[in-house]
């Protein structure tokens, strides 16, 4: 069995046809889930990029890690999905960005263009400040036609020269590729820019004030961002750019899913589509991700088994449950006390009474000045603030996360009970309180070894000059 990861980078679990977007073009994403078992409430476990991928790569849970933030990637230190199937002489390739240590030493038999974490951002050290991030509102502006060649172009183009050099093998292998659409700053075909231009004439009114669920931390990430400088013209700018990438991104995806049947793979090929984290677009007045409303936390996930039937499965699920699903389909064992588990039985039943009921998601990153922490089962989504109350939707009744019923009914004793469910769950998993220390000592330190000033003045560090983690495993 040969298994493709593919990851995408800040997409959006509801920018695809297949998700009920009208306005989308993704006719290769939605082919693939056509086939494939889908997952309704997938969610990242940390939405922001490092922390993500590492949690992706090893099935740990960021507060296990250590990999607090986008200066603090992962190394290779310890059990990941590459030195875990090499012991079984299963080799894994590596085309596209990673986002890990530019130090780190990794068991890829072979890699290209990995796109390593080489500089810190700095923004991270300085959370409790409630700074403004330096340049924050010329991302809106970061968004143009491509000229040449993009990064996913040339990653693209390695992954079909590589299945055409590789389609006569007959040992299993695995192959992650790493893109970088959707992600800002959105330089695309002018074909694609024009199509959505003049598509995109109105705005969802989840992009609009008034902003009923910002809480004092969110408001501090709001800040952080530069929301405020976002009027409607700059938002619809934007929404063209990420729809103009997304169809940018299926269209590689596409040229991917034609090699594999040209080259007779399909049918022996295991392929798994998701993204590290979504794309907040605006929505509640935050931007990019760095939050746990559904466009930033909730991600797409696909895994099209050639011996499995397409369905839609309800359940939770976490980006760290992919590494011990990967050994199942394998059929290897899979590593002790991993934070992740394995989707193989949801895959076969539909269900899994011995699951958690329940997906977890944390953020110890830039703009955030508390540990943030979410755990989302049945219709519920709780997120934790240290310091700060709790908040609860009913994503159910309330889709769009406007009304925060821990803040609206605080004296309703069915939303305290749910409360309780909610905290009870989250302290399955961590003590919130512990791990928001932890991160910020780590912060600290890091900030006085490298020698900043109180005050922040720099985007990004040196380029070399990259913290380890500290895993706490």
């Amino acid at each position: 069995m040969n298994i493709i990861t593919i990851m995408s980078d800040e997409h959006s679990y509801q920018v695809m046809g297949n998700a009920g977007d009208v306005r989308v073009q993704t006719p290769n994403l939605d082919r693939l889930a056509g086939e494939a078992i889908s997952f309704a409430n997938a969610y990242t476990s940390c939405p922001v990029c490092a922390p993500a991928r590492a949690s992706w790569f090893t099935g740990q849970f960021v507060n296990r890690l250590g990999t607090w933030d986008n200066s603090t990637p992962y190394d290779g230190r310890i059990v990941d999905i590459a030195n875990w199937l090499k012991r079984f002489q299963i080799p894994v390739y590596h085309f596209g960005k990673t986002h890990f240590h530019c130090d780190g030493q990794y068991a890829f038999t072979e890699g290209d263009f990995l796109g390593f974490l080489s500089s810190p951002d700095l923004g991270c050290y300085y959370r409790e400040d409630k700074v403004e991030r330096i340049g924050a509102g010329q991302r809106f502006h970061k968004i143009g036609l491509k000229t040449e060649k993009s990064f996913d172009d040339k990653v693209t183009e390695r992954v079909l020269d590589w299945l055409e050099e590789n389609q006569e093998r007959q040992d299993d292998w695995v192959l992650n590729i790493g893109y970088l659409d959707p992600h800002f700053p959105f330089y695309v075909d002018s074909d694609k820019w024009n199509y959505y231009e003049k598509l995109i004439d109105q705005l969802p009114a989840g992009v609009k004030p008034p902003y009923t669920s910002l809480n004092e931390p969110l408001l501090a990430l709001r800040k952080y961002f530069n929301g405020d400088v976002a009027n409607e013209e700059i938002i619809r700018r934007v929404f063209i750019g990420y729809y103009a990438a997304v169809a940018q991104l299926d269209e590689n995806i596409g040229r991917i899913l034609d090699k594999l049947e040209s080259c007779g793979l399909r049918e022996k090929t295991v392929v798994i589509y998701t993204s590290d984290h979504g794309e907040q677009l605006g929505y509640h007045g935050l931007w990019w991700k760095c939050c746990m409303f559904e466009q930033s936390a909730r991600i797409p996930l696909i895994i099209a088994c050639p011996d499995r039937q397409a369905k839609k499965i309800e359940q939770p699920v976490s980006l760290v449950d992919l590494f011990p699903t990967i050994c199942d389909l394998l059929k290897i064992p899979q590593p002790e006390n991993i934070s992740g588990q394995s989707l193989q039985t949801l895959m076969q039943r539909g269900r899994d009474p011995q699951r958690r009921d329940f997906a977890f998601s944390e953020y110890h990153a830039h703009g955030m000045p508390e540990g943030m922490f979410m755990i989302r089962w049945q219709q519920y989504k709780y997120v934790y603030f240290t310091n700060y109350p709790p908040q609860l939707f009913d994503l159910q009744t309330d889709p769009a996360e406007d009304h925060d019923l821990a803040a609206e009914k605080a004296d309703d004793p069915e939303i305290q009970a749910l409360l309780q469910a909610g905290e009870e769950r989250l302290r399955q998993v961590c003590v919130p309180e512990e791990v928001t220390r932890r991160a910020k000592e780590f912060q600290s330190r890091m900030k006085q070894e490298l020698g900043l000033s109180d005050s922040y003045q720099l985007e990004r560090g040196p380029k070399g000059v990259v913290p380890h983690p500290e895993y706490h495993l």
